[in-house]
């Protein structure tokens, strides 16, 4: 059961959140322009996977334990953003290669890419624990599993975005990389969105 009284304004916040600029949609669209639409919908998939945990840890109280711990926050937030000018650096040091990997490769590590991403930002944690719970009314049901619900709900719209900006983005990359000049650009914005990623993790808020 959810609080119907609260649903419509959630639904509208998720709606807000889905098709506001940020690191999910900034990261689906670097690796659909650099690697297609199947690597873009891989990466989606993964998003949603380490979203998925963090609500379940939200859910669970975990979160808000590693919200109380500096040395944990730190942690994460660190090896977040090395990972993320890690993925900066590799898409450089091929900036003018032609794809080679296989479809089903391409698709695995991006999957893999964007999940370590996402299980490595503590914000998202951060934020499920801050949002969900508004939403919530313990006469009505258990908190946890209203919030796993509307993390569900958040996710579900969440996934059509970013399934539209994959498929979009993927479309261009298909058209364009066979120019060496579109690819050395693709490869380059992919680049900059990865390590602008892992610096915004680095440098925003007091922890993160």
């Amino acid at each position: 059961m959810l609080a119907l009284d609260v649903l419509p304004l959630f639904l509208a916040a998720a709606i807000a959140l889905a098709l506001t600029p940020g690191p999910d949609m900034a990261f689906t669209l670097a690796t659909s322009a650099s690697r297609g639409s199947r690597a873009g919908l891989a990466a989606v998939a993964g998003i949603i996977a380490g979203g998925a945990v963090w609500t379940i840890a939200a859910a669970a109280g975990l979160a808000a334990i590693v919200a109380t711990s500096d040395q944990a926050l730190t942690v994460i937030k660190y090896a977040g953003a090395a990972y993320l000018v890690w993925l900066a650096i590799q898409t450089l040091s091929k900036i003018d290669a032609l794809p080679t990997a296989k479809a089903g490769d391409n698709a695995v590590r991006a999957f893999r890419q964007s999940l370590l991403t996402n299980l490595l930002n503590p914000k998202i944690g951060l934020f499920f624990l801050a949002l969900l719970p508004q939403f919530t009314n313990p006469e009505i049901g258990p908190v946890w599993l209203q919030m796993l619900t509307l993390g569900g709900i958040f996710f579900a719209m969440g996934t059509v975005i970013l399934t539209v900006v994959a498929i979009l983005a993927g479309k261009a990359q298909e058209r364009l990389v066979s120019s060496k000049t579109w690819r050395r650009m693709l490869n380059g914005i992919a680049a900059t969105a990865f390590g602008g990623l892992g610096l915004r993790l680095l440098l925003d808020g007091d922890h993160g």
